[in-house]
């Protein structure tokens, strides 16, 4: 599902083309963890939890802690990435929660949903960082087609695939754009055939302008 996270950056990056916004559910059940957590591991899992019920800034703290115990630890920036994101509401936030996610892939955390989140953040931050969000997308999508964010499981590969389809539009590559909605629900839109250029029973006057509309109702129909 579409999380809140994507319309968020979609809003921050994409707002001239197309104007999306919406509730979101939160992740699964809050892992039991110490109460006074004492290595960085645990105090991870309890920022994790906090993420999980939206509570960020509690879990920025917690992620701060685990790296005052420990340096390098990587989940710890990568979740202060997630959590940067979730908070966004400028290119300038976009860009905090990039530089964390960075940080934790240089650190050596290289799994799936670091790289899920930097192409998300690099979709919110524009210009020469769309095409890096769609490679970086792509790249989740080839090594784990399943993806499925654990801490937030409503962010999956639909929000990969709309993070290449906006990031292509927004560059003005539309049959591009489309080939990657399309992977969610056939639009069944033609460039070359102008009878085809309608969505939801309403007729544009050109191929973006179907295909915009298409990427707006796929954001609203896979909202949490």
């Amino acid at each position: 599902m579409i999380s809140r996270n994507v319309r968020q950056i979609l809003m921050i990056g994409l707002l001239p083309l197309v104007g999306l916004y919406g509730c979101s559910s939160g992740g699964d059940d809050t892992p039991v963890v110490p109460d006074e957590p004492d290595t960085a591991a645990e105090f991870s899992a309890r920022a994790w939890g906090y993420f999980k019920t939206e509570n960020y800034d509690n879990a920025l703290d917690d992620f701060a802690s685990a790296l005052v115990l420990d340096g390098g630890y990587g989940e710890a920036m990568a979740g202060q990435g997630w959590c940067q994101l979730a908070l966004a509401t400028s290119v300038a936030g976009a860009n905090s929660s990039m530089a964390k996610f960075e940080q934790a892939l240089a650190a050596g955390e290289n799994e799936s949903y670091v790289l899920a989140g930097l192409a998300a953040a690099q979709l919110a931050s524009g210009g020469d960082n769309f095409a890096l969000a769609i490679t970086n997308a792509g790249s989740v999508l080839s090594a784990d087609p399943g993806f499925v964010f654990e801490h937030q499981i409503s962010f999956d590969t639909k929000d990969l695939l709309l993070i290449r389809a906006f990031a292509y539009a927004v560059v003005g590559e539309y049959a591009l754009a489309l080939d990657q909605a399309d992977l969610i629900d056939d639009s069944e839109l033609d460039e070359n055939d102008s009878s085809s250029w309608s969505v939801a029973g309403i007729a544009y006057a050109s191929f973006p302008a179907a295909a915009l509309a298409h990427l707006h109702q796929l954001s609203e129909q896979y909202s949490g």
